[in-house]
Formats: C-alpha cells, sequence, structure tokens
C-alpha cells in the first residue's frame, strides 16, 4: 500500500507536497491550442461562473485570483467555449475534447 503524500500549507491553503511547485509551473502556460487556433487562458476569477475567487482559492487546484489554474482542474473554463475545460467537446492541444 502506498504513503499518502503529506500537506503543508502553502499561502493558507492546505494541499500535498509538491503541489506549490504545480501552480508556479502553471502560470508560464498562458495559451492553449483550441480548436485548431492558439487563444489565452482564463485566469482563476474571469470565468463566466462565480467560484468565490475573491474569497478563497480555487477549491480544486489551490491557485488564487489572477492565477491560471494548474492542468487537469476541475474547475478552469475552456477558452473556446466557456464550460469545464477538461471535459467539454472542443479540440485541444490535448487531444480531442
Amino acid at each position: 500500500m502506498s504513503k499518502p503524500h503529506p500537506l503543508i500549507i502553502y499561502r493558507g491553503v492546505s494541499m500535498i507536497e509538491g503541489w506549490p511547485e504545480k501552480i508556479r509551473d502553471a502560470q508560464a502556460i498562458t495559451t492553449c491550442v483550441v480548436n485548431g487556433r492558439e487563444v489565452s487562458r482564463i485566469r482563476y476569477g474571469e470565468e463566466k461562473r462565480d467560484w468565490g475567487a475573491d474569497h478563497r482559492a480555487c477549491r480544486d487546484c489551490g491557485v488564487i485570483k489572477g492565477e491560471f489554474h494548474v492542468e487537469g482542474c476541475d474547475v478552469e473554463s475552456c477558452a473556446g467555449c466557456g464550460g469545464q475545460r477538461i471535459s467539454c467537446d472542443c479540440a485541444t492541444d490535448e487531444g480531442e475534447g
């Protein structure tokens, strides 16, 4: 049985060890390819849905308002259709939908 990852506190949010590096790395990825064209990614707090960015970090990946979500975050919106990026039908640089 694998050992659970130890939790740490980063900017007041509890997360697994190593996750702050993923947050920092995500900030360098400012664009993505949607339906064959490069577009700017949507930052936390700029989504159409109010996720409470003015009051708390992202509930899934822990970024704060104005930051880009960590890849695979279920809160990140698709820059093409506005839906949930990880499950929309847009053709992306990660593959189809």
